[in-house]
């Protein structure tokens, strides 16, 4: 029982330790932008061209912009000054894709109850089809 919890304390550490470490760059990326050093985000051709060869790119955002959807969400105070506020793991829609919106030039062909699309309880995820 005892190397169980110390297994289970390991893989909470690292757990812990890989949010911190996107949150910390997302943290960083938002400040070197402000500076002006950052890099830009991936363009529509970037997001594109790595579509094409299979690979779904995703990003952390606090907003999801649009003719994107998101695959889960939590909180942080990343995208606040006062408190938490909904960080996104933006992505681009296709089908075949779990997502918590349906975005437009999309439909559904299934639901299922989730917890990560919404950061207060139940909420549904949608499983896309192109329009």
């Amino acid at each position: 029982m005892r190397l169980q919890i110390t297994r289970l304390r390991g893989a909470t550490v690292a757990v812990v330790a890989l949010v911190f470490g996107i949150v910390f760059q997302v943290c960083m990326a938002g400040g070197a932008s402000a500076a002006g050093t950052a890099q830009a985000p991936a363009t529509a051709t970037e997001v594109s061209a790595s579509l094409s060869s299979g690979v779904s790119p995703a990003y952390l955002s606090c907003t999801v912009p649009a003719g994107y959807t998101y695959t889960s969400v939590t909180n942080t105070t990343t995208c606040s000054t006062s408190g938490f506020a909904p960080l996104y793991n933006v992505v681009q829609p296709r089908t075949g894709l779990w997502a918590c919106t349906v975005p437009r030039g999309f439909t559904y062909t299934a639901t299922s109850s989730t917890i990560v699309c919404s950061t207060s309880g139940l909420s549904t995820s949608y499983l896309l089809r192109a329009i």
